[in-house]
């Protein structure tokens, strides 16, 4: 091999490592993707995705939901079913938090909306 071959080698090598090194950074360490997750929603102040049951047993096991998209470093690290554990939700003035509601244009097949009207 020849000295450009190796320069050349060597050069790809370190903008390979640099490229993997920032990745891990940003991802692993900072926590810098976002991530999105269903949130309790309430079917009486807002429009709320759910899936109806084909039983006539389930109508009272309907759960509704939003679906909320956050970075991960905004997630707080703890099991939702504990009660000490806060909610999914946009605090006030955090940046790229979205949540969104259920509407016509945005449901899955077998999803419905309910009726109330989005709270924003």
């Amino acid at each position: 091999m020849d000295k450009k071959s190796k320069i050349l080698l060597a050069v790809i090598l370190l903008v390979a490592l640099v490229a993997i090194g920032y990745t891990f950074y940003r991802y692993v360490i900072e926590e810098d993707y976002l991530i999105t997750a269903d949130a309790s929603c309430d079917p009486e102040t807002e429009s709320c995705f759910y899936i109806p049951c084909e039983d006539s047993d389930c109508s009272t096991n309907i759960d509704y939901y939003k679906v909320v998209t956050k970075k991960a470093f905004n997630v707080s690290l703890c099991d939702p079913a504990d009660s000490s554990c806060d909610a999914l939700v946009c605090k006030s003035g955090e940046i790229d938090c979205t949540v969104t509601y259920c509407t016509p244009d945005n449901i899955s097949d077998g999803e419905e909306c309910s009726t109330a009207t989005p709270v924003n």
